[in-house]
């Protein structure tokens, strides 16, 4: 097994500098396209805000009195309740994402000194290079609780290094194994699999303790949803994570179905390489009979749940707690052989991730925020200073966060029945019967989207349009729809004052139905 005799916290420190000083480079970047303004890429940050401002105020949702289950994570919106309905609420999703990135960058360096990369130029490279090309800077940059998550995943797979050849329970076990999952649902594969691993070494007790702190917060989580009447997984677990889009759809031909949509996809190839890698590395007989040949098989159950049933991309953020994890898991694995090939093929996926998620940083990644303050921040806006009444929307976090005036939900994370609608029973104008039903005389949509769920009374105002990059948002145009002709005319007095203030680049348009 190679060895280090580098001060322990030397590569640490080098990867949290590096991934810091990317992740400052993106948001500069990023601040400077905008017109100046900090935006976050995505609109989700905003809906885990809103969560957390209602549950601070004792309800659960995004509208007052309101239950629904559209966060993401188990706890990431509990981490956002401080300082709820204020402006400085806000900043809240940075900040822990500047947490979450400096503790996978140190997890990453102190995996790189437990695989013998202390010293020289190798070791070095690695721990400049692994927050960058493995996106730990990124996944900071997008404000949700993914860089939480890895850094929760490196602490497990470090924590089970540690364990494989010392026999201990260490803090960094315990934690990533019982945050892992409350992070993120797709942890519980890891933080289970490494439980397993522990209690195939005789350590029965530790192993089952392990897996009840994985399982059993979960369990309470899904277990409070069901008391408010909710389904007992979140919305959007149910309708990005895993489940079928036709109820009537068996696991197995869903899956099936999936796997096979997959491919069109880089990451998957990539994932796919170092599921293949983790085959190979068995057969290397210096890796089968170390200690450490437990966490081979850890790493390839975590690749193989993904490949099946996780998702990929939308900001480069669902694969990369799994890419990451096995790449530096492969990094300890491959210190008990001096054979080169190994040693070198573990790598190349974290190379060709790295070359993925700088192209998209350049293209796209560094001109989400504006796009997200040309289009949702400018909805927001309308709605809470001009509207100042209930609204129908497909983007629902910047409008929600705030605001005391009703959402719907249209894309149905903090609906359950638009949710229904949209993916079981997208009959015509189905989004125009919620909205008569809500008393919602608004609707701001993508357009292209809900071509066939509008109502028919729906009386197009006009169109939210900005220039330039789309960044992550779904279209560069928003419709405006009246759902009720009786309120054409205050909607359009209300628009023609919003639109004086539209920042550079983004301009309202009305539509002929509306001016005759």
């Amino acid at each position: 097994m190679m060895s280090s005799t580098a001060p322990p916290g030397r590569l640490s420190a080098i990867s949290v500098i590096a991934g810091l000083a990317y992740f400052a480079v993106l948001q500069i970047a990023a601040w400077k396209v905008a017109g100046r303004v900090f935006e976050y890429p995505l609109d989700d940050p905003y809906i885990h805000l809103a969560m957390a401002e209602q549950m601070a105020a004792g309800g659960y949702g995004v509208n007052p009195g309101d239950y629904a289950s559209a966060a993401s994570s188990a706890f990431y919106p509990v981490l956002l309740m401080p300082f709820a309905g204020e402006a400085v609420q806000r900043w809240l999703p940075l900040f822990w994402n500047m947490i979450g990135l400096i503790a996978a960058a140190w997890l990453w360096g102190r995996i790189l000194l437990k695989s013998g990369y202390g010293t020289g130029r190798l070791g070095l490279a690695l721990a400049v290079s692994g927050p960058i090309l493995l996106n730990m800077s990124g996944l900071a940059f997008t404000g949700m609780e993914h860089a939480l998550h890895v850094a929760a995943s490196l602490g497990i797979v470090l924590g089970l290094i540690r364990f494989l050849d010392t026999g201990q329970v260490g803090v960094a076990l315990v934690m990533g194994v019982g945050l892992a999952p409350l992070m993120r649902f797709e942890g519980l594969a890891l933080a289970l699999l490494a439980s397993g691993a522990v209690m195939l070494k005789d350590r029965i007790g530790p192993g089952l303790a392990l897996a009840a702190l994985s399982v059993v917060p979960i369990a309470v989580f899904c277990l409070f949803l069901v008391s408010l009447g909710l389904d007992p997984l979140p919305n959007s677990v149910s309708a990005k994570l895993a489940l079928p889009a036709d109820p009537t759809t068996g696991w197995w031909a869903h899956y099936a179905e999936r796997f096979a949509a997959n491919p069109e996809k880089i990451p998957f190839y990539i994932l796919l390489a170092q599921v293949v890698i983790a085959v190979a590395l068995f057969f290397v007989r210096d890796i089968r009979r170390s200690s450490r040949v437990a966490l081979l098989f850890v790493l390839f159950g975590m690749g193989a749940a993904h490949l099946i049933a996780g998702r990929y991309g939308w900001m480069d953020r669902y694969e990369v707690y799994v890419v990451a994890s096995m790449t530096a898991g492969f990094f300890a694995l491959v210190s008990v052989t001096n054979r080169l090939l190994p040693r070198a093929v573990v790598g190349l996926p974290m190379l060709a991730a790295g070359a993925l998620y700088l192209s998209h940083a350049l293209d796209r990644t560094i001109w989400a925020p504006r796009a997200v303050h040309m289009q949702q921040a400018q909805m927001a806006r309308f709605a809470k200073e001009h509207w100042k009444a209930p609204v129908a929307v497909n983007d629902l976090g910047q409008v929600s966060w705030r605001n005391s005036e009703f959402g719907l939900d249209l894309w149905g994370l903090a609906s359950r029945e638009a949710q229904r609608l949209r993916l079981y029973d997208a009959q015509p104008g189905w989004a125009g019967r919620l909205t008569r039903a809500e008393g919602v005389k608004l609707a701001m949509i993508y357009d292209d989207i809900f071509t066939t769920a509008k109502g028919d009374d729906w009386v197009r105002v006009g169109d939210l349009t900005f220039a330039g990059p789309t960044g992550g948002v779904s279209g560069r145009t928003v419709g405006f729809f009246a759902t009720t002709p009786t309120a054409v005319g205050d909607l359009g007095l209300k628009l023609r004052s919003w639109q004086k203030d539209l920042p550079r680049g983004a301009a309202f348009q009305f539509a002929t139905e509306a001016t005759q």
